[in-house]
């Protein structure tokens, strides 16, 4: 083979391996978590006892997210809420919500009726780092 030939050879061969790279869904520039990574986050969370509530005492169910602004994920838990200060409305989260039980562990005088468990629990997820930025229980 000539020099021309197996230069030829070795630039085909390379961009055969860049183009298969780019194939497999690989994109160094699409940056953040899919919407699955965002549920398997949130349900890791979920069955994780937190302060005043326990971790989920049966596999959720009914589990959806939903992409948005942290503003409008922060208005869907509660309207009359707003954004923790450090975070910008207009950041990118998952809004994942689900149902199942959780009991609240809030420590009461024994004289006072336990809560019902909660049945819906609501957790945003940082769509780009895919850490939780908050979470709510609700009956």
């Amino acid at each position: 083979m000539r020099k021309t030939e197996i230069w030829t050879c070795l630039f085909m061969l390379f961009m055969v391996l860049l183009f298969s790279g780019c194939a497999n869904g690989s994109n160094p520039t699409n940056e953040g978590i899919s919407e699955q990574e965002a549920i398997d986050a949130a349900l890791k969370s979920a069955a994780m006892s937190r302060p005043e509530i326990s971790g989920s005492q049966a596999n959720p169910s009914s589990v959806q997210a939903e992409q948005m602004s942290l503003g409008e994920a922060v208005r869907r838990i509660d309207e009359n809420s707003s954004v923790a200060t450090g975070y910008s409305p207009d950041m990118l989260v998952w809004l994942v919500t689900m149902d199942g039980i959780w009991l609240d562990e809030f420590p009461r005088p024994t004289d006072l009726p336990t809560p019902e468990p909660y049945q819906h629990f609501i957790i945003i997820i940082d769509a780009k780092s895919g850490l939780e930025i908050e979470s709510s229980a609700r009956p």
